[in-house]
């Protein structure tokens, strides 16, 4: 495939904006082991995961009610998202 200058243009800004709104997941943990942490945590998974355990401080928010959490969550901080870890 030849790449155009536009395509070029295209990706650099999609990958710009994606590493400015994806917070690194060290500084994630980093923040979390220093707590309290300044942003909001939200944990995607289900309830009954959430249930059986999860980081301190954080929300219990599963994917099919985002919709309904979206409008409660602060303007002023930042909201970060996790869901089953596989390290």
């Amino acid at each position: 495939m030849d790449w155009s200058e536009t395509d070029v243009s295209r990706n650099r800004d999609y990958f710009n904006w994606k590493l400015h709104a994806t917070k690194q997941r060290s500084d994630v943990v980093k923040a979390i082991e220093q707590g309290p942490f300044e942003f909001v945590l939200l944990d995607t998974r289900g309830r009954d995961a959430f249930a059986f355990g999860h980081i301190a401080g954080a929300w219990c928010a599963p994917l099919e009610e985002l919709d309904g959490l979206v409008p409660r969550l602060s303007k002023d901080r930042e909201i970060v998202t996790y869901c089953w870890g596989h390290d």
